[in-house]
């Protein structure tokens, strides 16, 4: 593994040296476009190679994998632990929840794995009524709360569920109906 500073031989074409750029990154996903702003990016005099150190790398990886998220219909990073906490379980216990492994909670919530549709509605439904959360896994210790809705929003975009429906419990009929229809 190599390390990007100023001044060093290109990683690439070992010939150049680096030198530091401030600039927009642009990204497109499912033609939705979005600019990461004013990163310092170090580029090669010779070869033009373009590249980011290990730290930015990670958090615009992050800030992408929320601006998909979003686009999806699916909750962030953010959103994702701000739940797991407010139900007052560690990531070890939202694994066991999700029947996932204790990582893979933890990549959820660094944006390194997105999670699917499924897990996402699990996450929606938790938050709209933690008691669940016993019914689901018994064992699994929590804070016992009150259902609550958590509405977060980030840039602009509207937290929506991935398939486009709201699900609304009417726990004394047990019904569900989607849309309040």
């Amino acid at each position: 593994m190599f390390v990007l500073k100023k001044g060093c031989l290109c990683p690439v074409c070992e010939k150049g040296r680096l030198h530091v750029v401030t600039k927009d990154l642009p990204f497109v996903y499912k033609n939705r476009a979005t600019k990461i702003l004013n990163q310092k990016v170090f580029v090669c005099d010779v070869c033009d190679y373009e590249g980011l150190s290990d730290a930015q790398n990670e958090k615009i990886e992050k800030s992408l994998a929320d601006f998909r998220r979003r686009i999806d219909g699916l909750l962030t990073c953010d959103m994702l632990r701000s739940i797991r906490e407010v139900l007052g379980l560690n990531k070890k216990s939202m694994a066991k929840l999700l029947s996932v492994n204790e990582k893979t909670v933890g990549r959820y919530e660094s944006g390194q794995v997105t999670q699917g549709a499924q897990v996402d509605k699990l996450y929606r439904v938790l938050r709209a009524n933690p008691s669940l959360v016993r019914t689901i896994e018994p064992s699994i210790p929590f804070m016992d709360l009150k259902p609550h809705t958590i509405e977060i929003t980030t840039d602009g975009y509207m937290s929506e569920p991935a398939n486009g429906y709201y699900y609304d419990i009417d726990s004394q009929n047990y019904r569900k109906s989607a849309n309040g229809t």
